[in-house]
């Protein structure tokens, strides 16, 4: 029987974002201290446009791990969707300090740079966030010391 995060999981994944909203908020009145839980939130108002709380929800993910590179990520995404690139720079510059082998914020950055025409920036973060993806690609079992900390994670939330 899979837990009830898990099963908040499975609706993000088939985009059920009401349900997973619903399951998430469940989980988090039993586990108020789970950062990626209301990381994973966000997520789920983030797609449903509720841009205003899942900006709380990453927030609130930070409180209780400040060092959680993908609610600094989706920080970063929602300031550039509302136009603040500048503060999307902030976050995931602060994403790629904690985590410079995460690809994610490379590429988002990279993205950020083109838009305000930094185009030397653009080249470098682009070419970083292929380079880590590749590098991803041909060592999928390499285990990096936030894998397994995540890894870790994972194992003592069930």
């Amino acid at each position: 029987m899979k837990s009830l995060y898990e099963r908040a999981l499975d609706h993000l994944e088939a985009r059920d974002y009401d349900e997973a909203e619903t399951t998430l908020k469940e989980y988090l009145s039993k586990n108020p201290t789970d950062a990626m839980a209301y990381n994973k939130l966000g997520v789920a108002l983030a797609k449903k446009l509720h841009r205003n709380e899942a900006k709380e929800c990453f927030k609130e993910a930070l409180n209780h791990d400040s060092r959680l590179v993908h609610a600094l990520n989706n920080l970063g995404n929602i300031a550039q969707e509302e136009g603040n690139l500048e503060q999307a720079v902030a976050y995931y510059q602060k994403a790629i300090h904690i985590d410079p082998d995460y690809s994610l914020p490379h590429n988002n950055l990279s993205v950020v740079y083109k838009q305000l025409h930094r185009y030397g920036d653009f080249i470098r973060e682009i070419r970083t966030a292929k380079r880590l993806e590749n590098k991803k690609a041909l060592n999928p079992k390499e285990q990096t010391f936030m894998s397994w900390l995540k890894q870790l994670w994972s194992k003592r939330r069930k």
